[in-house]
């Protein structure tokens, strides 16, 4: 996979090189129009609509004093996000969080302590590991079948550090099935 930094670059290049190409038609169109105007507009409007596009917000998660394990964020119904995981290393986000992050989240435990240098995410390239899983009702039950996304990453001991450690949290027993995401 390529760097991020590599990537933004040629994105960036794209973004003059492709602006500059529009603008010169615009150009020739609008002869009396001033080409650095004309430029400048769609560097504008192409740099806004990439903002929102390509937006990730940076969560500010808060585990429990001392906990190592893997820290899963449940897709759910709730209408902010629940950043404060439980001992299982359990928190609840939106729909649009679940979609729009990618950069690595600032990690306190309760008590303030950052310990963000302790995060291992799922491989070089991507921070976040998605999942998914679904609730086995019993064979004969109406019950409906839960499924539940996520994404993850691993806190790990100090003397870890860099290194994944491979937990896993049985999420189908643990997760609160009432704020599991369920389309509307």
């Amino acid at each position: 996979m390529l760097p991020s930094a590599y990537l933004a670059g040629m994105f960036v290049i794209a973004l003059l090189v492709g602006s500059l190409i529009i603008a010169g038609i615009i150009k020739l169109i609008f002869k009396k129009s001033s080409f650095v105007m004309i430029l400048c507009s769609i560097v504008s409007i192409v740099s806004i609509f990439s903002m929102c596009k390509f937006y990730s917000p940076t969560l500010t998660i808060i585990v429990p004093k001392g906990y190592t394990g893997q820290v899963a964020l449940v897709l759910s119904n709730v209408d902010k996000d629940i950043l404060n995981v439980d001992s299982n290393g359990i928190g609840y986000i939106t729909k649009r969080t679940f979609d729009k992050v990618y950069t690595k989240p600032i990690v306190l435990e309760t008590d303030g302590t950052d310990i963000s240098n302790q995060t291992v995410g799922f491989n070089p390239s991507t921070f976040w590991g998605k999942g998914g899983s679904s609730s086995a009702m019993p064979e004969g039950s109406n019950a409906t079948v839960d499924e539940i996304k996520f994404i993850c990453f691993e806190v790990v001991p100090k003397d870890k550090e860099g290194q994944k450690q491979y937990y896993s949290i049985d999420l189908s027993e643990l997760a609160d099935k009432t704020k599991l995401y369920k389309k509307k």
